[in-house]
């Protein structure tokens, strides 16, 4: 019974943060046509770290304010793991129906970024060093590479998760 109240719970808060994910990410790329993935991937850190604070909360307080630290981890991780799954999913079949735009303009942003630190970059690095770098950039990734790179920087928010739930943990005591 715990175990289905902490995944109904986290999905619900995951696929809020995954859609409200998707649409930032829809945004950026109609609205500004900046691509949704690679640098501009910020927002989504910050909204998924925020469905994971607020399904550790009302998870706390529908709980009546008792709140072990395995149960806000496993509502945080869960959470944070529906919404970076559902994200990548939706990603994947973007790309796939929409074709390689998107990407082709990450690629252009990566490149750029680049070419604006190249006087450093050689300084510090070499000239060498500087030209695999960029050739790496021009690498266009697959629809495949999008989904595992969402799903793996997502996950980066465990740190977030740990520091959240150690925080909201309450007990209940007994003195008799």
């Amino acid at each position: 019974m715990l175990k289905n109240r902490i995944i109904r719970h986290s999905l619900l808060y995951g696929s809020m943060a995954a859609a409200i994910c998707i649409l930032v990410a829809l945004i950026q790329f109609y609205g500004i046509h900046k691509s949704p993935f690679g640098r501009y991937k910020l927002p989504a850190f910050g909204i998924n770290v925020l469905f994971i604070l607020i399904a550790i909360w009302t998870y706390r307080a529908t709980n009546r304010g008792v709140l072990t630290f395995t149960e806000g981890f496993s509502v945080g991780f869960l959470t944070n793991l529906f919404a970076a799954f559902i994200t990548a999913t939706s990603y994947f079949v973007f790309l796939q129906l929409a074709g390689n735009e998107a990407i082709m303009l990450w690629v252009n942003e990566n490149i750029q970024a680049i070419e604006k630190i190249r006087d450093s970059h050689i300084k510090n690095f070499g000239l060498q060093e500087y030209t695999q770098l960029l050739e790496q950039a021009k690498q266009v990734p697959s629809a495949g590479y999008v989904f595992l790179d969402e799903i793996g920087k997502k996950q980066i928010c465990i740190i977030a998760v740990t520091i959240i739930s150690l925080i909201f943990r309450r007990h209940t005591f007994n003195i008799s």
